[in-house]
């Protein structure tokens, strides 16, 4: 499936938010050096989360981010569709077929219904999991992993 590295980094962001952000100040550098990614990148996707209601980001000297609602009132769905199209057509990118030809000429009509299925079964997934569950998943491991919690 089409989707791109905007997902998991939103998710990754909002996780880092929903974890330290009680406790320590969130801001676009502090992110990008657990995500990798540039800071840049990250406020853009600040700026589309916090569009979507999930992020509320404040600016200048003291400022940061922070959820704007609950990590168990955030589920993937709603962090995929603030980053993401859900539209089968452009996950599922189709190609010109043939009018001449029997198959290229009916090919997206047999071939759609089943793309769109397949994107519902995803939203479906993704609407079953919430940033509380991922956050409580991550405290899991690390304690299997390292006897304790994020610090």
């Amino acid at each position: 499936m089409r989707v791109s590295k905007r997902f998991p980094l939103a998710v990754h962001c909002l996780l880092f938010v929903a974890v330290l952000s009680p406790k320590k100040r969130v801001t676009s550098t502090l992110v990008a050096e657990s995500t990798g990614a540039n800071a840049v990148t990250v406020r853009n996707l600040f700026l589309e989360l916090a569009d979507s209601d999930l992020l509320v980001a404040t600016a200048g000297k003291n400022g940061g981010v922070h959820l704007a609602r609950e990590p168990k009132d955030i589920t993937l769905l709603d962090i995929y569709q603030a980053v993401e199209t859900p539209d089968a057509d452009e996950i599922f990118k189709m190609y010109e077929g043939s009018d001449d030809c029997p198959i290229g000429g009916n090919f997206y009509q047999i071939l759609h219904p089943h793309m769109v299925s397949a994107v519902n079964a995803m939203k479906a997934e993704l609407e079953q999991v919430t940033l509380e569950t991922l956050k409580e998943e991550l405290q899991s491991l690390l304690k299997e992993l390292h006897g304790g919690e994020f610090q």
